[in-house]
């Protein structure tokens, strides 16, 4: 099979499972009870949601810019945009193709290393994981949830926790790059992929070459998910959901635990299950449920996708040619 058959495959493929899930969401849907969900949310708080969403990418731009710091040295008005761009291509399409975008882009636009940057990236991802499963660890503390449920944690935990210590190896002993390259020597070729993504996520976690990287990375990890936890808080508050904070805090690592591998664009349907799934455990109406997973989604996607385009637009970058890189 061809390169672009493939490629077209994964995007109608991610496509079908867009809509497959939706259906499964809306067939038992009370609509004109969600539709009077819709209309009497507060407009203010949603908006205000949006302005604190798209202030978040100043601080993924400050954390991106210590893990290129090995490379050159960059502004955050430089990096903040290309950050939107690659957010913008993936909220159209499936299988995070807008992480190649944004690494396409950067790269030419300050003329380096494209998969050193696709590779910081990976390390990006990675501590995003990271952040947000010890997040989900923490609130097992504060609240009685089922054992699927703690299960699901700590196992998330666990995994993200060894991927953190594996990228801290990495920093400083090229010993890890090197096993994984003995192991690929010795494994079928059908593994090629998963070699592929371990080398590339070890060439960026070369890049952690101090503590002191290391530690401002995790700080503006936190910093990336307190602003998103403002927008949970607010969108919530804006439908007049009453749930303890901590339930704020399972929405968050439910929807973006699903988003870190969702196949569909901008993890559409995964991201409206997982809030939907998160607010079950605190006796939420169904539409009540769904008018905030769309909502939510919908002020994050929107104008992220637009300016993204807008700026891809004024730039007059092609996507079509980063996305084959």
């Amino acid at each position: 099979m061809s390169s672009s058959a493939k490629k077209a495959l994964k995007v109608s493929t991610g496509f079908i499972v867009t809509i497959v899930l939706f259906w499964f969401l809306f067939r038992g849907l009370d609509f004109k009870s969600f539709a009077e969900y819709l209309k009497n949310g507060n407009k203010l708080l949603i908006s205000l949601g949006v302005l604190v969403y798209l202030s978040s990418f100043a601080v993924r731009a400050m954390r991106w810019k210590v893990l290129l710091s090995h490379i050159g040295r960059f502004k955050i008005r430089e990096l903040a945009p290309v950050i939107v761009a690659g957010y913008a291509v993936n909220n159209v399409l499936p299988v995070r193709i807008g992480e190649i975008v944004r690494s396409a882009i950067a790269g030419k636009m300050f003329k380096i290393n494209i998969p050193a940057i696709f590779a910081s990236v990976f390390v990006e991802r990675v501590f995003d994981g990271l952040t947000i499963a010890l997040i989900l660890s923490a609130t097992l503390f504060f609240y009685p949830f089922q054992e699927n449920m703690k299960t699901l944690a700590w196992g998330a935990s666990l995994l993200f926790a060894l991927l953190f210590l594996f990228a801290l190896a990495s920093a400083f002993s090229s010993k890890p790059l090197e096993f994984v390259m003995f192991l690929r020597s010795k494994s079928p070729k059908f593994l090629s992929v998963l070699f592929d993504f371990a080398e590339k996520f070890l060439k960026g976690a070369a890049s952690l070459d101090s503590w002191k990287k290391i530690v401002a990375t995790f700080s503006l990890s936190l910093g990336v998910w307190a602003f998103e936890l403002a927008v949970y808080l607010l969108i919530s508050a804006a439908f007049g959901v009453k749930i303890p904070f901590v339930g704020c805090l399972v929405m968050l690592c439910a929807a973006n635990l699903g988003m870190l591998a969702a196949p569909t664009p901008a993890g559409l349907g995964v991201f409206q299950g997982a809030i939907v799934f998160a607010l079950e455990s605190f006796s939420v109406p169904y539409e009540q449920r769904m008018a905030v997973a769309l909502i939510l989604h919908a002020a994050q996607i929107v104008p992220t996708t637009v300016i993204g385009f807008i700026w891809i637009w004024l730039k007059n970058l092609k996507i079509d040619t980063a996305a084959n890189l």
